[in-house]
């Protein structure tokens, strides 16, 4: 096991164990999403979700973090009025860094 994933069982575990524990001054609360206050709710065959979630797992986010960034991405690029060539150089670029990782990690 990895110091970082010891560390957050640790964590994890004294966090559970103390549940009732009172927030001291010092803590430090965010809520870093919470002008994201829309849900949407899509549906996916498990083949699809599967592969969603094997991408965010190789880029290290959650799926549904992966597939909001991919439609945030696609708005920009429709609202800037990309033309087809270029949107798909830019897809090219994104499966290419994430090929790059992936060699990456398959070399480590």
């Amino acid at each position: 096991m990895s110091d970082l994933k010891k560390i957050i069982e640790e964590e994890t575990e004294a966090s559970e164990a103390n549940r009732d524990a009172l927030v001291t001054d010092d803590a430090k609360i965010s809520r870093p999403n919470r002008s994201r206050s829309t849900v949407y709710s899509i549906r996916l065959n498990p083949e699809e979700v599967s592969a969603l979630q094997s991408l965010a797992d190789a880029a290290g986010v959650p799926g549904s973090t992966l597939a909001r960034s991919w439609i945030v991405e696609r708005i920009r690029e429709e609202q800037t009025g990309l033309n087809d060539a270029e949107a798909e150089l830019r897809a090219a670029q994104r499966h290419l860094a994430h090929l790059q990782k992936h060699l990456r990690r398959q070399a480590s």
